[in-house]
């Protein structure tokens, strides 16, 4: 069996797309005649956790965990907060006016670059160093972000010679809360450039989305997409029946700032308003929301149809997904959004049940849900469209009293077990080091 080393930042009891992707790989490589090791670190900086993912951690894997060292503590000292944890992407940078908080975003902006956990590579590299000198891998993998972890893999492969993939699961440089970091042009540059070598250095990139294929295509020489996906295993038991009357259409994960759209608040209210029987439609948000987008909601006049809950765990997620009568998915409105491919439309494509979309209609994500039988991306501000798909969703609830199944089935080529398979035969083509 062949041997990988995979660095990744976020290991559970982490929690999001970033954990399930690797997690799921290295819980199906192993069929694949592919074994991994993971070098994670003890005690990260995690917006959430998820106690529960830790179950999904094969027996076999060997999770070698080290220290680290970040900034996460003083940074939100200085804005006026405790503990280390810290928004995904730094995303709370926005608006922030208060001085402490402008200092704090110069020193994370011009100190630590890539970003702020490149104080992780020290532990890592020795934890890496000794597993190769214990037995050589294969292959040494990276994902990023945290984007610092592939300078890791950069190293590694300057001493040892060992093949490299980077795995990119978002944007480098071109992600989007980049645009609200205090950075000086030679900062920018030095980012800017570490980027490039490590797309030209490794032996091969791997993207999680076709944007992201196109963003690096002139840099990187070897590319590869293999997106995110569903585990079969999470969706074994079906739900089919209604639990009660109510008509429930359902966003689970944090809702932000960039996702906020009063077109759609509208749509909702003049539904209900339009509709007789809509009494019983509940627009349910499991997750943190940003308080523009409450605000939003609440001056939208459908505070009573509306159903707030707090993070969850993955598998209630699934839950949730599959109780629903219908699934909203909104990318967010960033420069390059119709690039935007979410670790979520894959697990709603797997509960089969109608999605009200909103987003770039010519995107990557508008692609996905057409290829898969699905109704179309609806533009930000194409208010009809919104008020006949939430009509659709309320009347046919109302008329069959069933949860209903949609698509085409073709979503089977995004499983975890596939996805790795996808990955095992890449790996296999990679040149001895």
């Amino acid at each position: 069996m062949k041997k990988a080393i995979i660095l990744t930042y976020y290991w559970p009891p982490g929690s999001g797309p970033g954990v399930q992707r690797w997690l799921k790989f290295c819980k199906y490589l192993p069929e694949f005649d592919w074994q991994p090791t993971v070098i994670t670190v003890k005690n990260g900086s995690y917006p959430y956790t998820d106690e529960t993912l830790i179950r999904d951690v094969p027996a076999s894997l060997d999770v070698i965990k080290t220290e680290t060292f970040e900034p996460f503590a003083l940074y939100n000292l200085l804005r006026g907060k405790k503990g280390k944890s810290v928004e995904v992407g730094m995303g709370n940078l926005k608006g922030n006016k208060g001085l402490f908080a402008k200092i704090a975003n110069y020193i994370r902006a011009n100190y630590f670059i890539p970003d702020a956990r490149v104080g992780w590579n020290k532990y890592a590299l020795i934890a890496a160093e000794r597993a190769i000198k214990k037995s050589r891998p294969d292959v040494i993998i990276t994902t990023g972000p945290p984007h610092s972890t592939h300078l890791i893999g950069k190293k590694l492969k300057e001493i040892y010679g060992i093949p490299w993939l980077a795995d990119f699961r978002d944007p480098w440089t071109t992600i989007y809360y980049n645009e609200f970091l205090n950075r000086t042009k030679s900062s920018t540059e030095r980012d800017k450039n570490l980027e490039t070598s490590v797309l030209k250095e490794c032996d091969l990139a791997m993207v999680a989305s076709p944007g992201l294929a196109k963003e690096f295509e002139t840099r990187a020489e070897n590319l590869v997409f293999i997106p995110n996906g569903y585990d079969e295993n999470d969706f074994k038991n079906q739900i089919t029946q209604k639990a009660d009357k109510k008509i429930r259409l359902s966003y689970i994960g944090n809702f932000k700032a960039n996702q906020n759209n009063p077109t759609l608040w509208k749509a909702v209210a003049e539904c209900i308003n339009e509709i007789a029987d809509a009494t019983n439609f509940i627009l349910c948000i499991t997750g943190n929301v940003h308080a523009q987008v409450k605000e939003d909601i609440t001056n939208a006049g459908i505070d009573a149809h509306v159903e707030y809950s707090p993070f969850v765990d993955h598998q209630k997620a699934v839950s949730l997904m599959q109780e629903s009568d219908a699934l909203l998915l909104t990318i967010p409105q960033s420069p390059g959004s119709e690039l935007i491919l979410t670790g979520k439309i894959f697990e709603y494509l797997a509960t089969e049940r109608p999605i009200l979309s909103i987003g770039p209609t010519k995107g990557n994500a508008a692609s996905i849900l057409t290829d898969m039988g699905h109704e179309p991306m609806l533009d930000r501000d194409d208010l009809a469209g919104m008020k006949n798909s939430i009509s659709s969703i309320i009347q046919t609830a109302i008329n069959t009293q069933a949860l209903q199944k949609v698509g085409n089935g073709k979503y089977e080529i995004y499983s975890r077990k596939g996805l790795s398979k996808q990955l095992a035969d890449t790996l296999n083509s990679l040149p001895n080091g």
